[in-house]
């Protein structure tokens, strides 16, 4: 006799599977796994985190001695499954140079947009169209990229590719930058997560020039408990440009509501 009090086996291993997959991806969508590329997955719609990045430079305006910290406070909204928006309502830098007073300055707000095209966990491939304009006294900024994504079981592959162009000073002279970059990381546990980054810059002074290459690598990693998300990378300069920094490294701090 059929038991109407307890759903066949079936029915519940599937709905226990639908679930497991339903929080995985979640998870995957409101984190950062790399500091310096993006990942192709958006916030579920009506997902909102708080996030803080932490820059620290070192060997910076061609001396060696000099170090600079870059810091942004971002509010991430999913505005649906496909688009999230964020404003970074605080980009503010400190720059400490040996034996002299550091200074703080206030350097802009920001707005970014990414839009999702395809789901890496549901196609051959993801992808999405990332934007940002950026503002401050003297200053705006426009940035655009594409975002690629590629899962295979634990790891994860991402490549971004784009542009920038600014306006800046009195005279709002403009000048621009091209850039790349790729990432590897693979999932040790639902925690953890270990791979590398490869950053590659291309200076356009004035817009109408190429100038200078700089090519950055080094290890990534990322830790998650519960709704907190932290991730840390540290970039070697591979060039020799004196103009740019000799080593980075940035912590992202996420908090998800």
């Amino acid at each position: 006799m059929k038991d109407n009090h307890h759903p066949p086996l079936t029915r519940t291993l599937s709905a226990c599977l639908g679930a497991v997959l339903v929080l995985a991806t979640t998870a995957e969508a409101g984190s950062r796994d790399f500091a310096y590329s993006y990942e192709t997955t958006t916030m579920p719609a009506g997902s909102l985190e708080l996030e803080n990045t932490a820059t620290w430079e070192k060997g910076i305006e061609g001396n060696s001695d000099v170090g600079r910290f870059d810091i942004r406070h971002e509010f991430e909204y999913g505005f649906t499954d496909h688009l999230q928006v964020s404003f970074y309502f605080a980009d503010w830098s400190y720059t400490k140079p040996i034996n002299e007073s550091g200074k703080a300055k206030f350097e802009n707000v920001a707005m970014e947009a990414i839009y999702n095209l395809t789901d890496p966990n549901s196609s051959p491939f993801g992808s999405a169209l990332y934007g940002e304009i950026t503002a401050g006294d003297h200053l705006l900024g426009l940035e655009g990229k594409l975002l690629l994504q590629k899962n295979i079981g634990r790891w994860i592959l991402v490549y971004n590719i784009g542009g920038e162009i600014r306006w800046e000073g009195d005279a709002y002279g403009d000048d621009g930058e091209l850039s790349q970059s790729a990432g590897i990381i693979y999932q040790t546990n639902p925690s953890w997560t270990l791979g590398a980054e490869i950053l590659h810059e291309i200076a356009l002074p004035d817009v109408s020039s190429i100038g200078h290459s700089g090519v950055y690598v080094g290890p990534d990693a990322s830790w998650r408990k519960g709704n907190i998300t932290l991730t840390l990378a540290g970039l070697w300069q591979l060039t020799s440009l004196s103009t740019e920094p000799d080593f980075q490294l940035r912590t992202i701090l996420s908090l998800d509501f």
